[in-house]
């Protein structure tokens, strides 16, 4: 997906702030999972006030981008507008992530995107749209079409207080690697996302209140099957409601410890398999700090449960953790750490949940000025509930991006994902290299 900085900046904190189980969104949408290309600059704060929580001693590698870099933008009325397009091609070993049945190919990507938001003010309002394209040369029956359109705000209460809300709607598909993409599907399953939040932030000089409920719900549309017949997709139609309170109490200014707490509630549409709706909630203790200029962190413990009301299935429970460590040990690399232990909600029919624990590493390195070399390693397994099927997804991402002073970038990229299942007869194990070079302009 093509997302502006300062959208991904947002999407970072929000997954630092849902606690307990993973969204209902697209996660494995095309359009979501691809690394952002368009650099659109950070929106200047809505306050002056500066907070003790803010933790920005140091700038990672991947977010420390030169004017020269970034798109310009035009300026309208009150707003600045910016454009972006990319364009690009794939290699795939594996396009329909069988190893049984190999199939490669290369496909044509271009992906466009538009940000409008207001220039300053006490408040800030952006809209987006973002789209993926792709064309391949041998199975036609793989072409795609993606697109999101979203709307966000924010508008200070208080020197150092916020309500935040926004939405967004996606037309998007399953990739053939996702947990619950069907291996007699005729071409990939398309669904439907509509997202929308809102949270409160209360700050005072050493203590802060943030309050932010969820709503995502999903849509899918039937498809043809390998047969020739009807495949019955909607059973993965769900909608998930999710509120979380965190408090938090800064010890210093480079150290604060906060608890929190959320629910969450989800409700499929269909009981083809049986009812499969489900209740949890999470509690956690945790510590965001920075120690010098070296590590940076947010670190979270504690505990998860969720009840399911699918028949014979027991309540999943147990050690919750989201965590992530930045390492800066000079200015011309960036260490990340993540680990994560959570339940999250599943297409896949017969079940009601999953458990998703693993971690990754990253690295990315500045070459020079205008060339960034990032490489990500990581691995994950899931373990579902209702059903004999535990995964392991190791993956290895790297890439290559040059900057240039004209406002565009050249990236080449390679990733592998694969999947190693012991589950029952209907998914596949899978490996796939993939290997990527974009152009991309912006204004």
């Amino acid at each position: 997906m093509i997302l502006s900085l300062d959208i991904r900046r947002l999407a970072r904190g929000a997954s630092l702030l849902v606690l307990v189980c993973g969204t209902a969104g697209a996660a494995a949408a095309q359009l979501v999972q691809d690394v952002p290309t368009v650099i659109v600059p950070p929106e200047p704060p809505i306050t002056t006030a500066q907070s003790v929580f803010t933790r920005s001693r140091d700038v990672g590698v991947a977010d420390r981008m030169l004017p020269a870099f970034t798109a310009q933008g035009t300026t309208v009325g009150a707003f600045d507008v910016f454009a972006g397009l990319s364009i690009g091609g794939l290699y795939t070993s594996n396009l329909f992530a069988n190893n049984v049945d190999r199939r490669s190919d290369f496909a044509a990507v271009i992906r466009p995107e538009l940000t409008v938001r207001t220039s300053s003010g006490p408040y800030q309002v952006a809209a987006y749209a973002r789209g993926d394209i792709r064309r391949y040369a041998r199975y036609t029956s793989e072409n795609t079409e993606e697109g999101l359109v979203g709307l966000q705000g924010s508008v200070a209460v208080g020197p150092l207080s916020a309500l935040t809300a926004g939405a967004s709607y996606g037309t998007f598909i399953t990739p053939r690697f996702a947990a619950d993409s069907p291996i007699n599907a005729a071409k990939p399953i398309e669904y439907n996302a509509l997202n929308a939040y809102a949270s409160g932030t209360i700050e005072s000089a050493s203590t802060r209140v943030i309050v932010r409920g969820d709503v995502a719900n999903l849509r899918y549309r039937d498809t043809t099957d390998t047969a020739g017949g009807t495949l019955f997709t909607r059973d993965r139609d769900r909608t998930r409601y999710q509120l979380l309170v965190r408090a938090e109490r800064a010890l210093s200014p480079a150290v604060s410890i906060y608890g929190a707490g959320s629910v969450n509630t989800i409700d499929y549409r269909f009981a083809t398999t049986g009812n499969r709706d489900s209740k949890g909630y999470g509690l956690y203790v945790g510590s965001s700090f920075e120690v010098t200029s070296l590590l940076r962190g947010d670190v979270r413990v504690g505990y998860i449960h969720q009840n399911f009301d699918l028949a014979g299935v027991k309540s999943l429970s147990g050690l919750g953790t989201l965590g992530k460590l930045v390492y800066f040990p000079n200015r011309l690399w960036t260490i990340t750490a993540t680990a994560e232990s959570s339940i999250q909600d599943s297409g896949v029919p017969g079940t009601g949940g999953v458990l998703h624990r693993g971690g990754s590493l990253r690295a990315d390195h500045e070459l020079r000025r205008y060339i960034i070399w990032s490489t990500e390693v990581g691995y994950y397994r899931d373990t579902y509930r209702g059903i004999e099927r535990r995964d392991r997804l190791p993956y290895v991402d790297a890439g290559l991006t040059y900057l240039s002073r004209n406002h565009w970038n050249a990236r080449l990229g390679y990733r592998y994902l694969a999947r190693d299942c012991t589950c029952a007869v209907g998914v596949t194990d899978f490996g796939d290299h993939r290997v990527s070079a974009t152009l991309t302009f912006q204004n």
